[in-house]
């Protein structure tokens, strides 16, 4: 199975400092080309034991209007979390391409639902080739304004993610997160791990389970996270 469909499909639970993701689409996947598109559909919960009462429903979609640009959007919606409303965020946002194995990202969180400011996320993601089964996804984001900082520093998102090809239909993932402030490093650092595998269903579709785990520093996820997403590719 191609490399774009790695997934990184608990963004929302690894982050300790938004609700929001820094980026629109909550899988590592660089640019695919002109006429690609795809959307996807699922669950993301910040407590896997208590589903039905901490978990948001997203949806995103995406498209490639030239070689080199990949835009879409992000919606979510609470209808399963009790601290969200029913419309929960928008992020919009687009990759550039630099290359075959690097894009560029930059993104918008819009002011409405539970977001009262406007933030916006720049970035840069990069794959590292090690054989024709296994790769190294990185990516690196700041997040700015008050829709991500609520006033304060700087938002600092990383992330690294070693992906294994197990077969055409089976990719295995160990992903790690880093995320903080530069204004208080220290105390708001979270590192969490997402170890998670995406199956492929046929047809152009892949379904990708997660798990997601507090590994260290004051900003970890306090629960075990669960993200369950479906890919349909176009």
């Amino acid at each position: 199975m191609p490399i774009a469909f790695a997934l990184v499909c608990a963004l929302i639970a690894t982050n300790p400092l938004h609700a929001q993701p820094l980026n629109f689409d909550p899988f590592y996947v660089l640019p695919a080309g002109p006429g690609q598109a795809s959307i996807d559909a699922g669950i993301e919960a910040r407590n896997a034991a208590d589903l039905f009462n901490n978990s948001n429903a997203i949806a995103v979609a995406k498209f490639n209007p030239h070689d080199e640009i990949e835009v879409g959007a992000q919606l979510a919606f609470g209808w399963l979390n009790n601290a969200a409303s029913n419309f929960t965020y928008l992020v919009v946002g687009a990759k550039y391409s630099l290359g075959k194995l690097r894009a560029a990202t930059a993104n918008l969180t819009v002011p409405a639902g539970d977001v009262d400011n406007p933030g916006i996320s720049l970035g840069i993601m990069q794959t590292l080739r090690l054989g024709s089964r296994l790769e190294i996804n990185s990516r690196c984001q700041l997040g700015l304004l008050k829709g991500y900082t609520s006033g304060k520093g700087i938002v600092i998102d990383a992330l690294i993610e070693p992906v294994y090809v197990v077969n055409g239909r089976l990719n295995a993932y160990l992903t790690t997160t880093l995320t903080s402030n530069a204004d208080r490093f220290s105390n708001a650092l979270g590192v969490n791990l997402n170890p998670n595998i995406d199956i492929g269903i046929g047809d152009g579709s892949v379904i990708n389970f997660g798990l997601t785990f507090g590994a260290a520093g004051n900003g970890k996820l306090a629960q075990n996270g669960l993200g369950i997403v479906l890919l349909r590719t176009m």
